[in-house]
């Protein structure tokens, strides 16, 4: 009759088990209609684009640089046991207990990733001289009144047979991944402070690491994680010539730091030019001392500065620290000379050692 409330009621024949919803009897219609009766119309409809998740696409960015970095990926369970708190030293009191576990061996909530991971090197070690690992995943910690939360991280660890280089040698592979790892995700302003901030969680992780061969990860002022060779005293069973670097990320951080808006600078046309210095200061020292220090010396012409070796032992006088960096000159509108160089690099040492206690070695 033409009104738009007019319904059909139809009853499906049971041989047709093919016909369930609507749109099969609108199809049974149209093919006794002839479809090509019927005119072509676009449908009427909203698109709506997907949300774009910035952090899945950096997750999966951050996941193929590591593994061009030679990192294989790993997944572990979010569980751990007493022992493994107890052979890090991680209080178990500030850790999540779970009140209904799986197993009753594994029954705390991860505060890190870098327990299980370096569970996965002695499992790999029985098999490969070299592991390199990662991982991305959820902590669960409890910052204030017994409130849990989760925080994602980022970790990794290298270890090699015996330790190649006894002079911390993995420490610095591993600080060197870390540079290029950021690098490549357009963060800058990164550097190491051997001093770990006065704060408990932060103390607590730090203790997985050996006191004098860690660092915090820095860009700008912000604290981002910690890196350094773990220790492995409590871990007999790996075995007294293992050595593990690690390092340990907050992801949420890291993201947020790489989606920033920066200044674009157009990469100079003219050479590098690159200059090391050692410097002797004391054991509280603070390397963004040192580096604001060379800033200042240095002028416009210092493009970067790298520290690669923080070093307190043998042929160090007692009391002190070795800090080595490298650093990078260069000129947007020249090429440098010897001349030039050497003019700056004499005004920072003369800087340096202006300062009470520090000593550039020559």
């Amino acid at each position: 009759s033409g009104h738009a409330l007019d319904q059909l009621q139809i009853t499906i024949p049971t041989r047709r088990l093919d016909i369930a919803i609507s749109e099969d009897l609108i199809e049974e219609i149209g093919r006794f209609y002839g479809f090509e009766k019927i005119p072509s119309r676009l449908p009427t409809a909203v698109l709506i684009p997907v949300k774009r998740k910035e952090n899945l696409i950096y997750q999966n960015k951050v996941k193929d640089i590591l593994a061009n970095l030679g990192l294989t990926e790993v997944y572990n369970y979010s569980f751990v046991s007493e022992k493994q708190l107890a052979d890090f030293q991680l209080p178990v009191k500030k850790i999540i207990e779970m009140a209904n576990p799986v197993s009753q061996e594994q029954r705390y909530l991860r505060p890190n990733l870098m327990i299980n991971l370096v569970n996965n090197v002695a499992e790999n070690k029985k098999y490969f001289e070299e592991v390199r690992l990662f991982e991305i995943g959820n902590v669960f910690c409890t910052p204030s009144k017994n409130k849990s939360r989760e925080e994602k991280r980022l970790a990794g660890v290298i270890s090699f047979k015996g330790g190649r280089n006894p002079s911390a040698g993995e420490f610095y592979r591993l600080k060197g991944i870390i540079d290029s790892l950021l690098n490549k995700l357009g963060i800058s302003q990164i550097w190491y402070d051997d001093q770990i901030e006065d704060d408990s969680r932060q103390e607590d992780e730090a203790k997985m690491y050996l006191p004098l061969r860690r660092a915090g990860i820095k860009v700008g002022q912000d604290l981002i994680g910690l890196v350094g060779e773990i220790n492995l005293r409590a871990l007999p069973e790996l075995g007294a010539d293992s050595k593990i670097a690690g390092f340990e990320l907050n992801f949420e951080k890291l993201i947020k730091l790489a989606t920033e808006e920066r200044i674009y600078l157009t990469p100079s046309k003219y050479p590098a030019v690159v200059r090391d210095l050692a410097l002797l200061v004391d054991p509280g020292t603070k390397v963004i001392e040192v580096l604001n220090l060379i800033h200042a010396a240095g002028g416009s012409l210092i493009r970067d500065i790298d520290l690669f070796d923080i070093y307190q032992g043998e042929k160090i006088p007692q009391g002190r620290k070795n800090l080595a960096f490298h650093i990078i000159y260069q000129s947007d509108d020249h090429t440098l000379t010897d001349q030039e160089v050497n003019q700056i690099q004499d005004k920072i040492i003369k800087a340096l050692e202006e300062e009470d206690g520090w000593e550039v070695r020559k």
